[in-house]
């Protein structure tokens, strides 16, 4: 697995990782969740879909301790 060059747009979450080979997965995802000094999440497909990969990811407790700040 890499990461990809190409930067997420400013809707999607900055640490998502996509992930190019899915046949390493139990349950293919299309990117796995991936924070600075934490453990790698594969959210669900729903998950991405509906937070992940819109603006709703500001507000996720994952993305607000990798950019430390205080939870809400």
């Amino acid at each position: 697995m890499e990461r990809s060059a190409k930067p997420a747009p400013p809707e999607m979450c900055p640490f998502l990782v996509p992930v190019t080979a899915d046949r390493l997965w139990m349950y293919p995802v299309g990117a796995y969740c991936r924070r600075p000094g934490g453990g790698v999440r594969v959210p669900a497909p729903a998950t991405l879909a509906s937070v992940c990969a819109t603006p709703a990811h500001r507000a996720c407790g994952g993305y607000r301790a990798g950019r430390d700040e205080p939870p809400r």
